[in-house]
């Protein structure tokens, strides 16, 4: 079995690279999806409030995300303490997909924060999503980031041209999705072939 981490920067097309290979009948993994299904256990949400405060609530008493971001632009202290809360628990449930998909060739896995989570060794290989940076700014404003937002959130990330160093395979996000999709199919024969 090979175990492929599909990574890159913000707004780079990663998603869009996983749900291709996913629509092609592979087992995928989603870390972000993971994370978004962990702020809504009762004891993860309980934890998360007892760093940031109960500011980040909403009315509703749901986890308001972009309070939560902007606190970790204010102050990185933060950000280590929700990745030492987080990063566990999504290896945890990486390893339980592994272990439930033990048949399959190859499996998937959208690590956003691969690099700066130091998991680059858990992988059998490592995809990298690129995009120029004007593609990028274009799509972080679609995701209703502002821009501001968008630039603090890419200087906690190594920078894609480091990832784009480390990456057995660079992927550029930039064509339609058929282009995209044949371009992966091209990639996974060889794969399946050997």
């Amino acid at each position: 079995m090979k175990k492929i981490a599909i990574t890159g920067s913000l707004a780079t097309g990663k998603s869009t690279v996983l749900k291709i290979l996913q629509n092609l009948g592979f087992a995928t993994f989603s870390c972000d999806e993971v994370v978004r299904n962990l702020y809504e256990d009762p004891e993860i949400k309980k934890r998360v409030i007892g760093i940031f405060g109960e500011e980040i609530l909403e009315p509703d008493g749901k986890l308001n995300k972009k309070k939560i971001l902007e606190k970790i632009l204010e102050n990185q202290e933060f950000k280590k303490e929700l990745e030492a809360l987080f990063h566990p628990l999504v290896k945890k449930k990486c390893i339980e997909f592994i272990n439930a998909n033990k048949e399959e060739k190859i499996l998937f896995f959208e690590v956003p924060l691969l690099f700066e989570a130091g998991w680059e060794s858990f992988f059998d290989e490592i995809w990298v999503v690129s995009c120029s940076e004007k593609v990028q700014k274009e799509r972080i404003l679609k995701k209703g980031l502002d821009e501001k937002m968008g630039e603090g959130i890419l200087k906690l990330q190594l920078p894609l041209s480091e990832k784009e160093k480390r990456a057995h395979r660079i992927i550029f996000s930039e064509k339609s999705i058929e282009d995209l999709e044949k371009e992966l199919k091209e990639i996974i024969k060889e794969y399946l072939k050997a």
